[in-house]
């Protein structure tokens, strides 16, 4: 691994952009972005550089744990940089984020206030325990859209609160899928995780259980007046059909596979069907 896809894996790019655009769309789907605004590019700014704060932390708590587990695709657990670059990477970037976000109404500026120093206290401390390690990453993106909804006012539309909700739970369901990867390593470290208490087969039902929970609710405003322009919309219902059937394929073969392998294969599909889901929203909304 060269230091340029190290930059790119210690900081998840992927991840960061998701992140800042989630704000973006979230802004177009409750109708507060029709036309360019300078706010919503400061706070997908603030986001994004958040998100990287977040990320460069949890790899230097996580490096012994990495190390156990070989992970091939961490930074820090390969040496191809020391811990110290990481903090002085989460530093920096918390900086820029805090700075950005003192340009933002109250609301979403406190949001992102607080929510750096909960990534702190998270990545270094509260994520060993059990109660906080899948809570923090399901609030956070959940976070991320009500940041959205709030950048030009005080009002959180019924279905940013939808979707909000939705993101709370695929985010759950998402990280306890990836804690069965890491079982080994948190239980050699003493990180307390659902796979580790239960079991990596308990621990993929509960996944598969919470995440098509929140899949299948990805059609109802088709059918309920969440919003008007989902309200009977066939292009909506079909498109949205799509992910909920790609994401019982995924939720198949993790029952049938909890291995290492198959659940770092599974993970960037569960990802690109995240995506899909919003493209999904869009489409919708837009035509």
């Amino acid at each position: 691994m060269n230091r340029t896809l190290g930059y790119v894996r210690l900081l998840r790019l992927e991840r960061a952009i998701s992140a800042a655009t989630g704000v973006i769309l979230t802004g177009i789907i409750v109708k507060d972005l029709t036309v360019f605004q300078w706010e919503y590019v400061i706070a997908s700014l603030s986001v994004f550089f958040s998100t990287f704060a977040n990320f460069a932390l949890n790899d230097y708590h996580d490096i012994d744990i990495d190390r156990f587990n070989k992970r091939e695709d961490r930074p820090l657990a390969n040496g191809v940089f020391s811990p110290s670059v990481a903090v002085w990477i989460a530093g920096k970037r918390c900086i820029i984020a805090y700075a950005l976000s003192f340009q933002l109404r109250p609301i979403p500026r406190y949001m992102i206030l607080a929510g750096l120093p909960v990534s702190l206290a998270y990545n270094l401390y509260l994520k060993q325990y059990i109660a906080f390690k899948n809570l923090f990453t399901g609030l956070a993106n959940a976070g991320v859209i009500l940041v959205g909804a709030l950048v030009l006012d005080n009002n959180v539309e019924t279905l940013a609160w939808y979707l909000a909700i939705i993101g709370f739970f695929f985010s759950i369901s998402y990280e306890v899928m990836l804690d069965i990867a890491d079982v080994k390593g948190d239980l050699a470290m003493g990180v307390e995780t659902i796979p580790g208490r239960f079991g990596t087969r308990k621990a993929a039902w509960l996944s598969v259980i919470i995440g098509i929970g929140a899949v299948f609710v990805n059609p109802l405003p088709f059918f309920f007046q969440v919003d008007p322009r989902l309200f009977r919309d066939y292009l909506f219902l079909g498109l949205v059909m799509v992910s909920v059937a790609n994401r019982l394929l995924i939720s198949r073969e993790l029952l049938i596979d909890q291995s290492p392998e198959s659940v770092w294969r599974l993970k960037k599909r569960l990802f690109r069907n995240l995506q899909m889901g919003g493209v999904c929203y869009l489409i919708g909304f837009l035509f």
